[in-house]
């Protein structure tokens, strides 16, 4: 509301201004032509007064010249008067006479030529005075009518001034009260503030101290009980070690990815993934076609002679994760399949093959770096290993004891990164664990052919065993009468009789 009568009052004053601007120019068009009569009236006026004079002038000379002769009657008598003195005096006067008399008749004559001339003057003076009061009059009358129109768009004025001086006294007061009100919302709030700062800062402090504890429980924990996982990720359905393929029941609706590997465990051990667990394992294997939404074909990559792999032994990976994006750390060297050089290109596509990703790594050069291999650095450790991340992988830290300065150099720089990323792995609850022992739980074997004397020998005879000259606890060696993966075709589970007889050769006759 306050907005619209802001506008009719700004529309009215425009009006006013309007009016007083065309007012103005009419009475200013009006006086100067009223001053321009005036100043003809004034010439009239004059000229009147000048003829006058002219005319008493000659009234007076009349007079004179009457009074002179002695005979101040009318002018023919005069002038009869006057012809006879004249006569009288003079021995022959009538040429005199006459000329004296012409004198007076053509100064008669003259002058009351002149007097009609100023009465006619007189009477078009008088009206042009009668019309310059008329326009005056009219002029009057027209600014009058100005005036009181103008007096009326004034007293509109007033009285809209008036209204809006009342509603911007009620809107002032409003907006006083509004401010008040404000005021003391905001004292409120400050006050509120304050006291919810202050518990926040008690909070805070609360919640720093529950998490130093949480940290110091959760490390004792994993000091107690070591790498644990709740279950394994499934189980072998049909193994087949002639032919070196074993079943699994993980399949396309898990999200297995042909290549991914596997740590396979006893059907009764202390848990899968556990440091003090890996006495349980039996082998390792890797997924090689995927048959169904839950049924997955694996190679066998090793197992334990004197403990084969068997229908229902639980695997475990931990890179693998259904439904997510495995994220893991690394720091140190990688140097895991016995041949010289860094394994790094080959973890990072073990990794990636399995669908898992590295989101913070510190390289050969102890250099900081993200997952798309951005350098970061020691301020965003803690940042990039959050509860998102399941693995904080440790590697070779190198030697401490070498003479190559720069390489020495090297690794302090490496030993430095793992504290602060060991520091955030255990305030996140994120699993520290040997790159050796990642790589049992996740099945990998090495591709070396490299014999070690502390290494199992990465080969599989095809035929033959160990004898027991050199081995005296081989125990029993009767054949199994198993069929050599070499010369069997048999890719699936064989069958089993259930003594029913085929409808071919079944008597439909009866007994004879």
């Amino acid at each position: 509301m306050a907005s619209k009568d802001d506008n009719k009052l700004v529309i009215a004053l425009s009006i006013f201004v309007l009016l007083s601007v065309g007012f103005g120019i009419a009475w200013y068009f009006s006086y100067a032509e009223s001053g321009e009569l005036a100043t003809k009236l004034a010439a009239a006026t004059k000229k009147e007064s000048e003829l006058n004079t002219t005319v008493k002038g000659s009234l007076d000379e009349v007079r004179q010249l009457k009074e002179l002769i002695g005979e101040p009657g009318e002018t023919d008598e005069v002038v009869n008067k006057s012809k006879l003195e004249i006569t009288k005096r003079s021995a022959d006067g009538s040429s005199a006479a006459n000329s004296l008399k012409e004198a007076v008749i053509n100064t008669a004559t003259l002058r009351d030529m002149n007097l009609q001339n100023s009465t006619d003057r007189q009477t078009a003076l008088n009206t042009k005075i009668s019309e310059l009061n008329a326009l005056v009059t009219n002029h009057d009358a027209a600014m009058k009518s100005m005036k009181a129109a103008m007096d009326q768009k004034e007293t509109e004025l007033r009285d809209k001034e008036r209204l809006h001086g009342e509603q911007l006294a009620q809107r002032e007061k409003q907006i006083d009260d509004t401010k008040a009100e404000l005021t003391k919302t905001q004292d409120e709030y400050a006050t509120y503030r304050t006291n919810k700062e202050r518990e926040m800062e008690e909070l805070q402090k609360e919640n720093g101290q529950q998490r130093q504890a949480l940290i110091s429980l959760r490390r004792d924990k994993m000091k107690i009980e070591g790498l644990t996982f709740e279950k394994p990720d499934g189980k072998l359905t049909f193994v087949d070690s002639n032919a070196g393929r074993c079943y699994v029941d993980l399949g396309k609706r898990d999200e297995l990815r042909i290549g991914t590997t596997f740590s396979v465990y006893a059907k009764s051990n202390s848990g899968v993934g556990r440091s003090q667990s890996d006495k349980d394992l039996k082998g390792k294997i890797e997924i090689v076609s995927l048959l169904g939404d839950k049924l997955a074909e694996a190679r066998i990559v090793e197992e334990n002679v004197n403990d084969p792999l068997a229908a229902d032994d639980p695997i475990y990976s931990p890179l693998f994760w259904p439904g997510q994006k495995l994220q893991i750390a690394v720091v140190g060297l990688l140097d895991f399949d016995g041949n010289p050089g860094s394994d790094r290109a080959e973890f990072k596509r073990i990794v990636s093959g399995a669908g898992a990703e590295i989101c913070l790594e510190v390289n050969d050069e102890g250099k900081i770096l993200g997952k798309n291999n951005e350098e970061l650095t020691t301020a965003d450790i803690n940042s990039r290993i959050t509860s998102q991340t399941r693995f904080l992988l440790v590697g070779d830290m190198g030697d401490e004891n070498t003479a190559d300065t720069a390489q020495l150099e090297i690794y302090n720089k490496m030993r430095s990164h793992k504290e602060d990323m060991t520091d955030a792995a255990e305030n996140n609850g994120v699993y520290v664990i040997s790159l050796s022992s990642f790589l049992d739980y996740i099945g990998y074997s090495s591709k070396s052919l490299t014999y070690s004397p502390t290494k199992r020998f990465p080969a599989v005879l095809a035929n033959g065993a160990a004898s027991t000259k050199t081995k005296p606890g081989i125990g029993a060696r009767s054949s199994s009468a198993a069929i050599s993966g070499a010369f069997s075709t048999r890719k699936a589970r064989p069958l089993v009789s259930n003594g029913a007889t085929s409808k071919l050769y079944r008597n439909t006759n009866g007994d004879e």
